[in-house]
């Protein structure tokens, strides 16, 4: 395992990145040259650069450089618990994705120091290649990795919080999704939605009391297509991990079916399989069925928090909301039996 590196100084990004380089390679390292081109900043609103880096002895290395910061929000922050904001990912790498079973980006160096409010990490920059241009297959390998990882954590909740840097998917993590989705269709033309979601809402309650007693896992927090990297044989090694969290079984797994919509059979019956052989935690195809449609519900409310600059999109709001309804109507047309519940 790499040993993470942390400064307290006030270095240069090419001097961590030196430092951390002759830990991974085990050798003394200069950088001859190194080639910057900023990807942009995205949803997360921090820098993100690719790095094209030339050592000495000739040989290359292509990074990621993430300048990671604290972002607060006004009307109340989703996490629980501090270390909190994207700035969590640093954190996320050193104590918990160093572990090799995740296959996630190798960290070369990373940076904490909230004094200076710096949080950088330059990690293995994987291509391009990610699983938006994925077929069945990919997909399918995609869900059997969530269902490893899941399964793994699962009930383990006390362990995974000692990591420090997870977000807490508890009450107050639900309440501010809910409030922040009322906020933003209260925008002017959206008065009609703001109606149909308050007489959903009503049912909310409920929903979250039935999720919050299951045992929780491990979830990347935000497992969409363009956040996982595909290799040769269909390897799945998911980045941008600055939301994961503990939480659910089901909620990564929605994120990902949301970009797919199809063969849902196999799909929970490839994720199942994996969280049978790896977890203690008992599951069966309803359990499953169950905790995937309680997930659905809240990921709806999280679109209508997340993504508000879709609302003007013929349909996007109104869909949502009708997804919502169905969702909610087929679980109280079954309602939960003991035989399929399982506590904490």
């Amino acid at each position: 395992m790499v040993e993470l590196q942390s400064q307290s100084t006030h270095a240069t990004p090419e001097q961590v990145l030196e430092a951390g380089l002759s830990v991974h390679f085990k050798r003394p390292v200069r950088i001859a040259r190194m080639e910057s081109r900023l990807l942009g900043q995205g949803e997360a609103d921090y820098p993100v650069s690719r790095l094209r880096v030339t050592l000495t002895s000739g040989e290359q290395v292509r990074v990621i450089f993430k300048r990671c910061a604290q972002e607060v929000d006004p009307e109340g922050d989703l996490m629980e618990a501090p270390p909190s904001d994207y700035m969590r990912e640093v954190l996320t790498y050193r104590h918990l994705l160093s572990n090799p079973t995740f296959d996630a980006p190798a960290v070369y160096a990373s940076v904490y120091d909230p004094t200076l409010e710096q949080y950088w990490l330059f990690i293995e920059d994987l291509g391009t290649s990610t699983l938006e241009g994925g077929d069945l297959e990919d997909f399918l390998a995609a869900t059997r990795y969530l269902g490893t990882m899941h399964g793994t954590y699962a009930g383990r909740e006390e362990e995974l919080r000692r990591c420090g840097s997870l977000v807490e998917h508890g009450p107050a993590f639900y309440r501010a999704l809910a409030a922040g989705a009322r906020r933003n269709l209260q925008q002017p033309g959206q008065e009609p939605h703001l109606d149909r979601f308050d007489r959903l809402m009503q049912r909310f309650d409920s929903v979250i009391r039935e999720l919050l007693d299951q045992p929780r896992t491990l979830l990347h927090g935000d497992f969409s297509s363009h956040n996982i990297a595909v290799q040769s044989g269909r390897r799945i090694r998911p980045i941008d991990w600055e939301w994961a969290a503990i939480g659910p079984v089901g909620w990564d797994l929605v994120r990902l079916y949301y970009e797919w919509q199809s063969n849902r059979s196999d799909f929970l019956g490839a994720y199942l399989e994996e969280f049978q052989r790896c977890s203690s935690v008992p599951l069966d195809p309803d359990g499953l069925e169950r905790r995937f449609s309680l997930c659905e519900v809240v990921y709806r409310v999280w679109f209508l928090w997340a993504i508000p600059n879709r609302f003007p999109e013929p349909g996007f709001v109104d869909g949502l909301l009708r997804e919502m309804q169905k969702t909610l109507s087929g679980l109280e047309a079954k309602p939960l039996t003991p035989s399929k519940h399982v506590t904490k």
